[in-house]
């Protein structure tokens, strides 16, 4: 999950970037504006979805833990709290950087009409994108504390009941291998 999670971060990031500097840059009658509408438009959905893959992950691996302890016998009856403390402390600043880049694609939108017939300035929708990139940076440290932290816990839960059984532990990357 942790390379998933480097590489799909690192292209929400440089969709951001790309947003805001090419908005920026990009006067106000173009003939490059309906692909720029489209690539605000993408840069936000693929921000929904890094997002959304995250928290998909932490559900997944709460089934597991659970899995674990009611199916399996682990011991650590905390480990399911904690791993659904992990959820909720990520998804909390995912959830955020969702909404700031929603935010910023309205704001896209919003001042896409020029200032004489209603519309906002065309600055606020480049702020709006740089407070966007700035806070999926933020959102993807915490993230990636989190995803580290239960990527341990998973390995922690694989050890025990591969020692519990009698067998080795898997040498394969969590996730990849099976219980038993």
């Amino acid at each position: 999950m942790k390379r998933l999670f480097l590489q799909l971060t690192l292209a929400n990031f440089l969709l951001l970037a790309i947003v805001t500097v090419w908005g920026l840059f990009l006067p106000a009658p173009s003939p490059w504006m309906k692909q720029f509408d489209v690539l605000v438009v993408l840069a936000s959905l693929f921000c929904l979805t890094v997002h959304s893959i995250v928290y998909t992950y932490f559900i997944a691996s709460g089934k597991f833990v659970q899995s674990a302890i009611e199916e399996h016998g682990y011991a650590d009856r905390n480990a399911l709290a904690l791993n659904k403390s992990y959820k909720l402390k990520s998804f909390r600043y995912g959830f955020m950087a969702i909404l700031v880049t929603a935010g910023a694609m309205m704001l896209h939108f919003l001042t896409a009409a020029p200032a004489a017939d209603g519309g906002l300035w065309r600055g606020w929708a480049a702020v709006g994108a740089g407070l966007a990139l700035l806070m999926n940076i933020h959102a993807a440290r915490i993230e990636w504390k989190y995803v580290c932290a239960n990527s341990v816990l998973s390995d922690k839960i694989l050890k025990a009941l591969g020692d519990r059984t009698g067998h080795a532990a898997s040498a394969e990357p969590t996730g990849q291998g099976s219980l038993w």
